[in-house]
């Protein structure tokens, strides 16, 4: 049953093109094609045969590094050149590719922890993988550094450099923590002992409204290997809820001898707490009151009252009434 479709379909085929071929109009139509694809054929050829410019990248191999040395710099991993010469050798370019720069580690290391591959050098190399008729245009990097140690490295604490901010209903409810607070640092001795601290990339969050956690990378030293070079970092935030609770008006500063009575004697507290604090907040960690260094400078006989204690938490706190009326009493003889 197959064979017999196969063999339908073929037949329609061949008669479509027996159709095709004795209408004039498609013998002129196939015609002018034929000539147009072989005029762009000899396009081809001829640019092919003329100068030509061209971007390329010559991968780059690194050989005979000790397992015990640790190189601390990036090393790139391919050469971007621009080269010109007849369009043939830079197809052939393109279809064999560009052999891989070999750069010995022990051809060029040193006692200082630290080389550089310059640019005649690196020049010279790249060259070594070109026809002899190629014009080497530029290259990028124009030169490799290359540090490196044989130190155990050396610890160092995280800073965290930033800033944050919540929208006005939410609040940053504890410290900002980091998934390591100190990383190893390795790099050559001479600058190893000129590091003095290990920072994060600057950020900033705004208007957050929920715990935050990302990925923030470490400030790069040259010359230097961070490990961990990426940390993670989680603001913790939390929204905020309104809360009241009643006070005495305590007194301080109050000399021997003399005695005060305000009016009121209570207040209210009203202010914004987290949330999961709400039903956590002990009365004795807030405390509201007048000062008699504030009782000397009143003119009158009002005087603000002031909060002297919260919870570093608490938020928008506002005393009702925030002033009260006083008055002054004197126990023992002289005031």
């Amino acid at each position: 049953m197959r064979n017999k479709k196969v063999k339908y379909w073929n037949t329609r085929i061949r008669r479509k093109i027996k159709t095709l071929f004795k209408n004039e109009r498609s013998r002129e139509f196939l015609t002018f094609l034929f000539f147009l694809a072989l005029s762009f054929l000899f396009w081809i050829l001829q640019s092919l045969n003329e100068d030509a410019e061209g971007n390329f990248s010559i991968p780059v191999k690194y050989t005979d590094i000790p397992e015990q040395v640790m190189i601390t710099s990036e090393l790139p991993q391919k050469i971007n050149v621009r080269l010109r010469d007849k369009g043939t050798v830079l197809m052939s370019y393109i279809v064999d590719r560009l052999s891989p720069i070999t750069i010995d580690f022990n051809h060029y290391k040193n006692n200082r922890g630290v080389f550089v591959i310059n640019s005649p050098q690196l020049s010279s190399l790249i060259r070594k993988q070109l026809k002899n008729t190629t014009n080497l245009l530029y290259y990028t990097p124009d030169s490799i550094p290359v540090y490196f140690t044989n130190n155990k490295g050396r610890k160092f604490k995280v800073h965290l450099k930033g800033s944050v901010s919540t929208v006005p209903q939410c609040i940053i409810s504890g410290p900002i923590k980091l998934s390591s607070d100190s990383v190893t640092v390795y790099a050559p001795t001479s600058i190893l002992k000129n590091i003095k601290e290990v920072v994060t990339d600057s950020f900033t969050l705004k208007s957050l409204t929920d715990t935050t956690t990302f990925n923030l990378p470490l400030h790069k030293i040259r010359g230097a290997k961070i490990v961990p070079d990426l940390l993670n970092v989680t603001v913790p935030v939390e929204e905020l809820t309104s809360k009241k609770i009643s006070l005495p008006i305590n007194q301080y500063n109050l000399p021997t001898g003399i005695s005060m009575v305000t009016f009121p004697a209570t207040v209210d507290l009203n202010f914004m707490v987290p949330v999961s604090r709400f039903s956590k907040i002990p009365v004795d960690d807030f405390s509201v009151g007048v000062d008699f260094d504030d009782v000397k400078k009143a003119k009158g006989n009002k005087i603000p009252l002031k909060v002297m204690e919260k919870p570093a938490y608490i938020n928008n706190i506002e005393v009702v009434p925030d002033s009260a009326e006083f008055i002054l009493e004197v126990k023992t003889g002289i005031w």
